[in-house]
C-alpha cells in the first residue's frame, strides 16, 4: 500500500494505534523477539497484522486489550529486507541505540556492556501486548509464547509491566518516584484524541495540535514538508519510529537525597515538587508554586493550562526542572514556541517491579523503574535532541553543566538551582543519578499493511 498524499486523509485503519495515541492500559508485556528462520518469521510477521490494533481499531469500541509489533534495524535485516530498502533508513536507525550511547549519555554504570539482558546483546522485534486486566493481558501473551513456535522466531525476553497500586489497591498512573504520571502527552491531528490545554501549541484563543508528520512517516510535519521516507514506500509509510528505554528507578536514594537536603517535612515536599517541577499529585509549580492542589491536579481542562511566558526566570517552576526541560514550551522561545514542538515525543509505558514501601529504611535491591516507549518521526531531531539537549546539556537554559535532576546522567558532582524572589538562590548539590539505563533499542513501527506485505519474497518487498 502506497503512503498517503499529504493532502490526503490519515488511514487511521492502516496507522498501528500506539504511534498516535496515549495508551491508558493499566498491564502490559513487553516481549522482545530474534529472528532464527526469515521465510517463516516473515511469514509470521504478516498474520499477525490482522491483530495489530490500529488508530481506527482504538474508536470502534472499548477495547479490553491491544496487540502492536515493531522491529529493530537488524530486525528489518535479518528477515531479509534487500540492502537498498536498508540504507534508506535513517543513520541513527541504522545504527541502533547502543551505538549511539555516547551521545545519549549512557556512559560508565549506564553503559550498554552493563544492559540488561537481551539489550546487551541484540533485539530483532519487540510485540507490545496491553490489557485492561491481568488475566487478559497474561492470555494474549500465553498465546503468542505458543504461535512463536516453529514460526521462525525465538523469544528472548519479556518485560511485565503494570501501573502501581493505590492505596486502595487499585492501579493508579504513578511512577516509583510517587508521582502521577501521564499528564501531558501531545495532541496529533488526525488522531482522534481531543486537545486539551497544554497539549498542543498554543495560540490565539485556544491550543492546536501538532501536525501528524511530527507522528507519522508521509505525512505533512510542522514546517509544511513531507520528510522522505525509506524505500519502499508501500513499507515505511503510515510507519513510525518507537525509542524503547528500560529505565531502573533508585527510588531510595531519591528519598533519602531529599532527606538530607530538606529542612523539615514540608520542605522534603516542596524540593521534590521543584526537582520534578509538578507536586506528586500532578500539580503545576507553573500553577501553584506554594503548595500541592489536588483540585487542580484532578482538572484536565486545567492542570495543563500554562506556557511559564509569565515565569521566565523559574521562581514558580526552575528552568532546571524536569518536566520543564522535557517541554519547555513558549519558556524557551517566546509566544510561538515554534521550534519546541519539533521535538515532541508520544510517550507510552508503564512501570515495573514492586513499590519501595514508604517506610523502607534502606534501598531493598529490587528491580524497579519504567519502560519508556516514546514516539516520534525523526529520532534524531526528537528522542535524541531531547535526551543530549534537553536532558543533559543545561546550557540551553542558562543553566551550564546542570542536567535534569530526575533522569539526567548525574554522578554526584553535579547540582540543581532553585530560583527564589527577595532571596538568594537555592543550590541543592552533590546530585546522584536517580535513574539508570538497563537497556534500550531503535524499533521500527510499521503501518498493517506493510506488515502483511512481508509474506512476499524480499524482492516482491521492494517494489
Amino acid at each position: 500500500m502506497a503512503a498517503q498524499s499529504a493532502a490526503g486523509d490519515l488511514d487511521r485503519n492502516d496507522i498501528q494505534g500506539m504511534g498516535m495515541r496515549p495508551y491508558r492500559f493499566p498491564f502490559a508485556h513487553y516481549h522482545l523477539l530474534n529472528v532464527s528462520d526469515q521465510a517463516r518469521a516473515r511469514r509470521w510477521f504478516s498474520g499477525v497484522a490482522g491483530r495489530c490494533t490500529s488508530v481506527a481499531g482504538l474508536d470502534a469500541s472499548p477495547s479490553p486489550q491491544a496487540f502492536n509489533v515493531a522491529l529493530s534495524w537488524q530486525g528489518l535485516s535479518a528477515i531479509g529486507l534487500p540492502e537498498a530498502s536498508l540504507l534508506s533508513f535513517p543513520q541513527e536507525f541504522q545504527q541502533g541505540m547502543a551505538a549511539r550511547a555516547d551521545r545519549l549519555g549512557d556512559v560508565g554504570e549506564n553503559a550498554p556492556t552493563r544492559w540488561d539482558a537481551p539489550f546487551n546483546e541484540r533485539v530483532h522485534a519487540l510485540v507490545v501486548v496491553s490489557a485492561m486486566t491481568v488475566a487478559d493481558r497474561d492470555t494474549a501473551s500465553t498465546a503468542l509464547l505458543s504461535d512463536l513456535r516453529d514460526n521462525g522466531l525465538t523469544a528472548v525476553g519479556a518485560i511485565d509491566a503494570k501501573l502501581l497500586a493505590g492505596q486502595d489497591g487499585r492501579p493508579v498512573p504513578i511512577e516509583h518516584f510517587g508521582f502521577r504520571d501521564g499528564i501531558t502527552q501531545p495532541a496529533i491531528e488526525g488522531s482522534g484524541e481531543p486537545v486539551l490545554p497544554g497539549a498542543g501549541i498554543p495560540e490565539a484563543g485556544g491550543w492546536r495540535a501538532l501536525k501528524a508528520g511530527e507522528f507519522v512517516l508521509g505525512r505533512p510535519d510542522e514546517t509544511g514538508a513531507v520528510p522522505d521516507l525509506p524505500s519502499p514506500t508501500s513499507l515505511s509509510g503510515n510507519g513510525t519510529f518507537v525509542v524503547l528505554r528500560k529505565l531502573h528507578q533508585h527510588v531510595w536514594a531519591f528519598r533519602d537525597f531529599l532527606r538530607r537536603s530538606a529542612t523539615n517535612e514540608a520542605d522534603v515536599a516542596l524540593l521534590a515538587a521543584k526537582l520534578m517541577g509538578r507536586w506528586q499529585s500532578g500539580a503545576p509549580l507553573a500553577l501553584t508554586a506554594d503548595q500541592d492542589d489536588a483540585a487542580l491536579a484532578a482538572d484536565p481542562k486545567r492542570n495543563n493550562e500554562f506556557t511559564y511566558l509569565d515565569d521566565l526566570r523559574g521562581m514558580n517552576c526552575p528552568l532546571g526542572a524536569h518536566v520543564r526541560r522535557l517541554n519547555p514550551r513558549s519558556g524557551l522561545t517566546g509566544p510561538n514556541g515554534a521550534s519546541v514542538h519539533r521535538h515532541r515525543l508520544l510517550r507510552q509505558g508503564l512501570p515495573y517491579g514492586s513499590r519501595l514501601p514508604a517506610d523502607a529504611a534502606a534501598d531493598d535491591g529490587a528491580e524497579r523503574g519504567a519502560i519508556m516507549l516514546l514516539v516520534n518521526a525523526d529520532i534524531a531531531r526528537q528522542f535524541e535532541f531531547v535526551q543530549k539537549v534537553w536532558i543533559n546539556d543545561g546550557d540551553f537554559a542558562g543553566l551550564g553543566n546542570d542536567k535534569d535532576p530526575m533522569i539526567g546522567g548525574n554522578d554526584g558532582s553535579g547540582s540543581f538551582t532553585i530560583p527564589r524572589a527577595g532571596a538568594p538562590r537555592r543550590r541543592l548539590p552533590n546530585l546522584p543519578a536517580f535513574v539508570s539505563t538497563r537497556g534500550g533499542e531503535y524499533f521500527f513501527l510499521p503501518g498493517i499493511a506493510a506488515l502483511r506485505s512481508f509474506a512476499d519474497s524480499p524482492a516482491d518487498t521492494a517494489s
